[in-house]
């Protein structure tokens, strides 16, 4: 016969009371110990968890619009920069810009905005999108230009644009089409 059984036989229900609170505080030190070990299983699975999310590789489309993002703002800064050269880079062989079509004939368009007294555009993305594979995409966003008009003041337009993008061989981007249209 156990201690408890002896002690509950002799009938001293105060004593009885004390082997109910010990067994009480041993079950509540049974809950706990399992909490414990549960909550440091599940802290470890959450560590493990974001450990593994953060080596994963981003999705191709979300690299791929990143770089276009970054391309796109390049691109603008080479024509802040009067930068011709540069600006070029960024187009395709084969482009078409509006009803231009081929790099030569877009860097003819676009050569007013790099000569020094010439007009000022200027744009910013604000989304960009990607076909799955992360090679081709576009980018949005909107743009302002400031000219001088035939009486000799500066004249601003605003309006917004889309550029269709290429990822090269090199992986470099280089715009294929853009368009524009200008805000009423």
């Amino acid at each position: 016969m156990g201690h408890q059984r002896i002690i509950l036989k002799q009938g001293d229900n105060n004593m009885r009371r004390e082997v109910q609170k010990v067994q009480k505080v041993r079950g509540v030190r049974r809950i706990h110990l399992v909490l414990l070990v549960l909550g440091t299983l599940a802290a470890l699975g959450s560590a493990s968890a974001i450990a593994q999310t953060s080596t994963k590789k981003a999705p191709p489309e979300r690299v791929a619009e990143a770089a276009m993002l970054k391309a796109d703002r390049d691109f603008n800064r080479a024509v802040a920069d009067r930068d011709e050269n540069r600006f070029l880079s960024f187009v395709a062989e084969d482009a078409t810009f509006n009803t231009n079509r081929g790099r030569e004939a877009v860097g003819k368009a676009w050569a007013p905005f790099f000569s020094a007294d010439g007009p000022r555009i200027s744009w910013a993305p604000t989304k960009a999108e990607s076909l799955v594979a992360g090679d081709v995409g576009y980018t949005v966003g909107t743009w302002e230009r400031r000219a001088k008009g035939p009486d000799g003041a500066v004249k601003v337009s605003h309006g917004q644009y889309l550029t269709v993008w290429q990822k090269q061989k090199d992986g470099s981007w280089q715009a294929t089409y853009d368009t524009g249209s200008t805000a009423p």
